[in-house]
């Protein structure tokens, strides 16, 4: 290369690192990234009524860079503002929202959302799916990226407004719901009338894993699932009479999981 340009870092040349035959050298003089996640693809299924949460999450010591994809199955046509799809950054603690897409108007739009970020284990990646409609949907996800070498760097907010996601609350559940007392929560913009507000929830699952870490055990995907207290009485209600199915609504499981527990709604 001449003029003292011929070797670049500690005597290995240019050639030696582009035909190094593996990125042991790479990674030693060009530390930006460690490893490449290939393609990733899972799915959920999200009950009526309900919002279905996925947390991407890196392990301990981890930076990724990753393009992640997320889409409703094309069940949800035409359905304008009943299956919408949220991407935040969470803490653990705390959200904050970075994008939205809302179920179009259009019968021929499925809205999906994609998004371009860098996770670590202490400010990860949360993907939520709120479903509006009278019964079960699927929603799809995925991801590829990097693993990133560090530092890492951010900057220092003059203000912050972001709520905890979920509280504890002494509020009453309404009476078709009340032996679910232990699963009662606050959660923030749960009900779409009140997006900037807490309102009354049911944990329906928590923390299921979706996807781990081979190495570590550590489950890098995660799923959850809330639903209103007042939609989940109305659900109920309607269970019972016959005016709605359980099983079409996707509630069947969680049926028979209470069921198991001593909380049998009869249905």
């Amino acid at each position: 290369m001449g003029g003292g340009f011929s070797t670049v870092g500690g005597g290995a040349s240019a050639s030696d690192i582009w035909n190094y035959p593996t990125r042991t050298l790479t990674q030693s003089k060009f530390p930006f990234w460690s490893a490449i996640i290939t393609q990733q693809a899972g799915s959920i299924s999200v009950a009526s009524d309900a919002i279905g949460v996925v947390d991407i999450q890196p392990p301990s010591g981890e930076t990724w860079w990753i393009s992640i994809l997320a889409g409703w199955s094309s069940t949800v046509q035409g359905n304008a503002g009943k299956a919408n799809i949220y991407y935040s950054d969470f803490d653990g603690t705390t959200e904050r929202t970075h994008g939205t897409m809302l179920g179009g108007p259009s019968y021929n739009v499925v809205p999906s959302l994609f998004v371009e970020r860098l996770l670590t284990n202490t400010l990860y990646g949360r993907i939520s799916f709120h479903n509006g409609l009278a019964a079960l949907h699927s929603a799809y996800y995925g991801y590829s990226g990097f693993k990133l070498s560090k530092p890492l760097w951010s900057p220092s907010r003059v203000s912050n407004s972001a709520k905890p996601f979920k509280l504890k609350t002494n509020l009453p559940l309404p009476d078709p719901i009340k032996p679910l007392d232990k699963y009662k929560c606050l959660i923030y913009g749960i009900n779409p009338n009140k997006p900037d507000d807490y309102d009354l929830a049911i944990v329906l699952e928590e923390d299921t894993p979706l996807a781990i870490d081979p190495n570590t055990g550590f489950p890098v995907e995660r799923y959850s699932v809330y639903v209103l207290a007042s939609a989940l009485a109305d659900l109920i209600a309607k269970f019972k009479t016959g005016a709605l199915d359980p099983v079409k609504a996707g509630y069947r499981k969680y049926l028979d999981r209470w069921k198991g527990e001593g909380i049998d709604f009869g249905i």
